[in-house]
């Protein structure tokens, strides 16, 4: 009728599985990809669902991009894995002038920051280190890269935003 079998021991580990678990040579945290990979960027990403075609027919596929406005500001560089893979003239540019009194803050805290390290008092320095963490999160959360298109127009805007800097660029869809 039934077959007979020996029910498993919920606490022995191996009484559950068929065959015997091994644990991996590789723990979290320790492949090569964390311990020397790239630092955070600093580029807002696009999520760029269409592929651009330019006058030459060359076609930049759809996929994750950094924007970056290259040191001149007349240029959109389309980042992927550290290589440019694509440039758009800037079509407008706004830069926003950083308050003093935020500059300020950021400063005093570097400086309180340091204070406290060279005379060894890191539990203090260590609160002022949180802080200006904190304050540089804030400043890098407000990146963002948007691509839309306009179909009546049959062109594309690229819109770039940090905390301090905005432009967009035009891209005539061909």
């Amino acid at each position: 009728m039934f077959d007979v079998f020996d029910k498993p021991t919920w606490n022995d580990r191996e009484s559950l599985f068929v065959h015997k678990p091994e644990v991996s040579g590789i723990m979290d945290g320790t492949s090569t990809i964390y311990q020397y990979g790239y630092p955070d960027t600093n580029y807002p990403i696009l999520r760029m669902p269409f592929d651009l075609y330019d006058q030459d027919g060359d076609v930049l596929p759809h996929g994750m991009y950094m924007i970056a406005l290259d040191f001149d500001r007349k240029y959109l560089l389309f980042l992927q894995s550290n290589e440019i893979k694509a440039r758009v003239p800037v079509a407008g540019l706004s830069e926003e002038m950083r308050e003093d009194s935020d500059f300020k803050k950021r400063e005093e805290l570097a400086t309180k920051y340091q204070k406290y390290m060279n005379r060894g008092h890191q539990r203090k320095a260590k609160k002022f280190k949180h802080e200006l963490e904190i304050y540089d999160k804030r400043v890098r959360t407000k990146l963002s890269a948007t691509i839309t298109l306009k179909e009546d127009e049959g062109i594309y805007i690229l819109n770039y935003e940090t905390a301090f800097q905005k432009a967009f660029a035009i891209i005539p869809k061909f």
